[in-house]
Formats: structure tokens, C-alpha cells, sequence
């Protein structure tokens, strides 16, 4: 970690559970290594595979100066952490717990006074999510483009999302890894899956949470769903306490260009401020008033060739995800490929899937950073009109939309398919036809069909049979604006977004080299899309956000006395003292809102 070796104050080695030695890079508030001020300090941790510094390097001298101690802990295997690499499957609740054998070690030094925060994005965002899960009492966590359960986001709907997997483990040198996931292609609570799936865990959570994600993100899906089980399923220190933010941005947070489009300047967020704003106030009671602020902040997009930012492309802000108040639009798949508000007479379309040449990515969610190139066509919201003329894809368009319509929230499809084979993918693509003609990707979702019934299972269908299926897209907030169309997409592939379904009904495997051609059918009687929709003039703007006044202490008959009451007293040794007859000198006192300094003269 040759980046932070020539700043940092000192590193050392953390013993795990297994005997292996986990390295931890520390930054001691400024106070301290000077020698002005020797009580202990709250820390902000970093758990990470990767030579960075979690929240960016020139923070850091800034948190240090408030008097935060700041700690970077790489993942075993990792930049002086000894043992085979494993990316998160030791972060989690299994038998390795490096996360929390970390977290327990800093709150054994002089230097921690117990209270932990932990930040970071991406792999960084998903170790925090896994630390929690462990049931270790965080201060609090503010994971950003990341997700709660890790099988959810290499298997949505049990189909292998074979970019994002291979790019990164290759990228991070664990390409063994790979083995592991093809085995475990089906979820179960004794496979390592579990270890790792924080909604098998949520009453062990216990710290409020601070969810930072974009529309366009690789792991919204997993962020959204994080903050609703946290915030309603969650433990006692946990559920109520969890804020979501989205803005319209892939995996690099801010960035207002986004594959074909640019949103406007307000689309942009100070996402550090943010984070630590949120430190503050859960380890000293300072800065915004996040009692007072709404637990939900999104971006609602829309049309970015219209000036307008009144009904579309502006923030809304809400005490729940979706926001209350929605209504739900039905529009059927009719036979001439159009979309309409009445099912069709029965009929059926079908079309030829073949492994060997797949429907080439065009947009999507598959972002990650990196040394990818984030401009290329594969990412982002990108016109999918080429795939118009491929004989693989349906598609269905609606009649132009009379006034603004908003999507907030996660749209199913419900489709009547059969197949020839005993195995196949369904996908399904939502897309906003501007008046040009571009058909622009909004959100998308898939479905192996031997998981309809769950991912835990696998079930294979008997070909020529028909089977209802509903699959549910990733969430969204999006306004159809007037004169625009809603289309939707229906095919079996998206290479290399995910791995072609060999149409076999064998077991799961990369690169099978056994394939089968499909004739997949969809049957449209009731085969519909299912919109959450709002007037987006009812979506709320509401602005709050109040910095929260310093709770103020003072002494009185030789004992410290606070707004809001006194919860501990520690003198210059950390260690706690009776609040009482208190002797001359400088005390360490910790508030419902923080802790504070007060002399005793």
C-alpha cells in the first residue's frame, strides 16, 4: 500500500480468528500525535481489498484535525494481509470474521473510545454492510454502490451477471473465485452464500445507516433494499435510523453525464459532505439535524431535452421508498406490437433464441470503476433502438404519453412464455422513445426460468407448457414526458451483461459448451407491464436540513452537567469516573448528542 505508507502515523497487525494477520494502516487525530491532547477518539474504519483510501486523501488530514482517528484495514490476502485471498466471504458471519475481529481490535486500543463509523463505496460499502451483519455495535455506516446480499447481485433472478464477476475478480487477482461461484449457483442457507446475505441477519443490525446509490448504478438494487429491511426489519439501534440517497449517476457517484444523457448541474451531490455530516452528528451530535431531515432523498428524472426541472430532473424527498401516494398503471403486449391500457385477443409471438449469437449489450447496469471505460456503450442509459431490427427481440410501444407521467419505483412484467426447451431466459427492457425516434434503456430485469419460483430452487419446465411469470425490474424514479413513448423490450440475452442460457436445463456452468437453439413464445392474452406511477406534481420537494446546535456543558458542585443529560464521564486515561467530587482537570464527557470536553477547574 505504498500510497498511505509514507503518511500514515503507524500500521500493525491484527491477529483473526484463524491465526492470519490482518494489516491495519492508522491516522491519529492531530491532537494526539502532538501530545496536546491525549483522550481517546472516535474512528472512522475502512475495510478494503484495494491500495485507496476509503473517503479520499485529502479528507483525511481534515478528520484527523477534528480529532478522528481514521483506520484502513485491507481484506486478507490484500497489501500486508496475510492468507488466500476470499473477497468478502470473510467479512460476513461464517467462520472467518475479519471485519469484526478488526473492529474488536480497535476498541481494545488506548487511542478508540469506542464509538466506530465505517465508510467507503463499492467493495468498501459491501465489507461494511457484511461488518454489520456480524452484530458488531458500529457507531454508524454509510455504504455507498453496494449491497446487502451479495448472491442477489451475482445472480438476479438466477441468471449470472457474468461481466461485473469476471471483470472484478479479475481484476482484484481472485480469479479462483470463479469456481466458487459456478458451484453455488443455487442459494441456500448452508452454502456460502449465507455468510453474506445480510436480509438472513437484519435484527442483528444495530447502527443507523446512511445508503448512497444512483439510478444507474451496478448495485441499486441491493442499496434500496438495504435501507427498506433496515429501516423497518432491523435491530433496536437500527430500524427508523436509515437514510437512502439516489441520484441519476452510475458507480461514480456526482457524475451528471451518464451514457447518452446529461442530466442538469443540479443532478450533482457533495457525496463526502454527506458522509460526514453523518459521522458527525453520530458520534458528536454536530453538524445536520438528521432527526429532522426525511429518511429518503432521490433524484426523479426525466426528459433532458426539456429546460424544465419542476416536475422532472429535480430531487424529491420523502419519508419512504416509493413515496406514498402512487397509483399502478397496466399496459398489455398486444400482437401489433403496441402497448395498451386493455389485454388483446389471445395470440402468440415467438421468436428463435440462440446462445451462439446473443442480443449484444447496449446500456445497462454493469459499471464498477476501475479500469473500464465508463463512456463505452455498454453502460449507462443508451439508445436501444439497433436492437429494433433483430429478429430475437420483441418489442411493444405505446400510444405518445398525453402529460407528464411518473415511474417511481420497481416496474414487474407479467408474462404468459412456454418454451421448446427445458430451460430458457426471459428479459425485459423499459425504455423511453423520445420524439427522435432514440429508445432510451431506463431499467431493465431478468429471469432463468428454472428459478421463477425462487432462487433457492430449481425447477425445470416441460416444453411446449405455458407458465405465468412476473419479473421485477430494478427500481427507478423516471418521468415520461409529454409526447414521449413507453416501450418495452422482451428477448432471452444480453451479452456479456450476463451468460447466454445454453437452453439445456443442465447444471449451471461458464462457457458450457453444449448449446441448444430456443423457440421461446410469449402468449399475449394478459401478458402485461405493471407501472408504479405518480402525478410528479405530488412528489414532494421538501428542503429540510438543520445543523444541529452543540449540546453545551458546564460544571456545577464539582459535576459535569449537559443538555440532554450525561451518559458517561472519562478523565485523561479513558477510563471512566463517577460523576461526582469531580478534582481538577480535563474529562471526556459522552452525550446523547457526542462527546464532549469540559474542564473542571
Amino acid at each position: 500500500m505504498f500510497l498511505l505508507t509514507s503518511f500514515i502515523h503507524f500500521n500493525a497487525d491484527v491477529i483473526a480468528r484463524d491465526g492470519e494477520t490482518l494489516k491495519v494502516y492508522v491516522w491519529l487525530p492531530d491532537s494526539a500525535v502532538s501530545g496536546t491532547d491525549t483522550f481517546p477518539s472516535p474512528v472512522i474504519l475502512v475495510r478494503t481489498p484495494y491500495d485507496t483510501f476509503g473517503i479520499g486523501a485529502t479528507y483525511i488530514p481534515y478528520l484527523t484535525s477534528m480529532g478522528y482517528a481514521y483506520v484502513v484495514s485491507t481484506f486478507r490476502g490484500y497489501w500486508g494481509s496475510t492468507g488466500d485471498r476470499m473477497p468478502f466471504l470473510a467479512d460476513g458471519w461464517g467462520t472467518l470474521q475479519d471485519g469484526y475481529d478488526v473492529a474488536t481490535w480497535i476498541n481494545s486500543r488506548p487511542w478508540a473510545n469506542g464509538q466506530i463509523c465505517t465508510v467507503g463505496g463499492s467493495a468498501l460499502g459491501f465489507s461494511q454492510y457484511f461488518l454489520a451483519g456480524t452484530g458488531f455495535p458500529l457507531t454508524c455506516m454509510s455504504p455507498a454502490v453496494a449491497g446487502i446480499n451479495l448472491y442477489d447481485e451475482v445472480y438476479p433472478g438466477g441468471v449470472f451477471r457474468r461481466f461485473i464477476a469476471e471483470y472484478w475478480l479479475t481484476a482484484v487477482g481472485a480469479t479462483h473465485m470463479l469456481d466458487t461461484l459456478e458451484r453455488y449457483y443455487v442459494y441456500s442457507d448452508t452454502t456460502p452464500w449465507y455468510a453474506v446475505n445480510g436480509y438472513e441477519r437484519l435484527s442483528y443490525y444495530s447502527e443507523p445507516g446512511l445508503h448512497l446509490t444512483g439510478w444507474f448504478d451496478a448495485f441499486t438494487e441491493g442499496a434500496i433494499g438495504a435501507f427498506q429491511g433496515l429501516q423497518y426489519g432491523g435491530g433496536s439501534g437500527a430500524r427508523g435510523k436509515q437514510y437512502l440517497l439516489v441520484g441519476p449517476w452510475m458507480h461514480d457517484l456526482g457524475n451528471t453525464h451518464v451514457g447518452d444523457l446529461t442530466f442538469p448541474s443540479n443532478a450533482s451531490a457533495p457525496i463526502a459532505t454527506y458522509v460526514i455530516n453523518w459521522v458527525l452528528y453520530h458520534t458528536r451530535g454536530e453538524g445536520w439535524d438528521w432527526d429532522t431531515m426525511p429518511k429518503v432523498t432521490f433524484y426523479l428524472m426525466g426528459d433532458v431535452s426539456a429546460p424544465d426541472t419542476h416536475l422532472f430532473n429535480r430531487w424529491v424527498r420523502s419519508d419512504t421508498f416509493p413515496p406514498p401516494g402512487g397509483a399502478t398503471t397496466y399496459l398489455y403486449l398486444h400482437p401489433d406490437s403496441s402497448l395498451k391500457p386493455s389485454p388483446p385477443s389471445p395470440s402468440t409471438l415467438t421468436y428463435t433464441y440462440d446462445p451462439d449469437d446473443p442480443v449484444p449489450a447496449i446500456g445497462g447496469f454493469d459499471y464498477i470503476g476501475g479500469s473500464i471505460d465508463r463512456d463505452s456503450s455498454l453502460f449507462g442509459p443508451r439508445d436501444l433502438s439497433p436492437w429494433n431490427s433483430r429478429g430475437d427481440v420483441l418489442k411493444f410501444t405505446s400510444d405518445t404519453v398525453a402529460y407528464p407521467l411518473a415511474v417511481v419505483g420497481a416496474p414487474t412484467v407479467d408474462l404468459n412464455v412456454s418454451s421448446d426447451r427445458y430451460d430458457t431466459d426471459f428479459m425485459v427492457f423499459l425504455a423511453d422513445v423520445y420524439p427522435d425516434g432514440r429508445a432510451i434503456l431506463i431499467t431493465e430485469g431478468v429471469l432463468r426460468m428454472r428459478s421463477r419460483n425462487g432462487t433457492d430452487r430449481e425447477e425445470l419446465i416441460t416444453p411446449g407448457d405455458t407458465y405465468r411469470v412476473r419479473i421485477r425490474m430494478r427500481n427507478t424514479a423516471y418521468v415520461f414526458n409529454t409526447g414521449h413513448r413507453i416501450r418495452l423490450y422482451v428477448t432471452s440475452s444480453k451479452f456479456p451483461s450476463y451468460e447466454p442460457n445454453p437452453n439445456t436445463g443442465a447444471p449451471f456452468q461458464i462457457d458450457d459448451p453444449t448449446k441448444l437453439v430456443a423457440h421461446n413464445s410469449v402468449i399475449l392474452d394478459s401478458s402485461r407491464l405493471v407501472l408504479p406511477t405518480y402525478d410528479p406534481r405530488s412528489l414532494a420537494i421538501n428542503e429540510r436540513r438543520t445543523v444541529r446546535r452543540k449540546a453545551v456543558c458546564r460544571v456545577k458542585d464539582r459535576r459535569i452537567v449537559c443538555d440532554g443529560g450525561v451518559l458517561a464521564v472519562y478523565d485523561v486515561s479513558g477510563r471512566q469516573t463517577p460523576n461526582h467530587g469531580l478534582p481538577t482537570g480535563i474529562y471526556f464527557v459522552r452525550t446523547p448528542g457526542g462527546f464532549r470536553k469540559v474542564v473542571v477547574r
